[in-house]
């Protein structure tokens, strides 16, 4: 193969690789439950806000509120992820979203923290 050959082949390949949009930002959804006796839900989701990577959460309610336990109290919620913290550790994937919900699963008075893998979607 002719040098010239080879360098164009090499150039091709970079600028390809240069124009391929890195993927960092998702957003999903998953069914949180969380015990409010203990601690007002504004205080469980102000922890959820301070995992590294969660840039918005905000919530949808499935019930009215004074309909619902109070053990088990059950929200959609609706995370934005951004990768930025992850790039100086390796880079960002979807098993830093995994840790991230793991995370969440550990706050303080969170019961249950439960979404679909497939339903991840990246934002644009």
């Amino acid at each position: 193969m002719k040098r010239s050959t080879l360098k164009n082949i090499i150039k091709e390949e970079l600028k390809k690789a240069l124009q391929e949009d890195y993927q960092d930002k998702y957003k999903l959804r998953g069914r949180l439950v969380t015990n409010i006796k203990n601690r007002p839900q504004k205080e469980i989701l102000s922890d959820i806000r301070a995992i590294a990577g969660v840039t918005v959460v905000s919530t949808t309610e499935l019930e009215d509120y004074n309909e619902q336990s109070f053990d088990h109290f059950t929200v959609i919620l609706n995370l934005k992820i951004d990768g930025y913290p992850f790039i100086k550790t390796g880079g960002f994937s979807r098993e830093k979203i995994t840790r991230i919900t793991d995370a969440i699963k550990k706050v303080p008075d969170v019961v249950s923290f439960v979404y679909n893998p497939n339903s991840i979607e990246p934002m644009r």
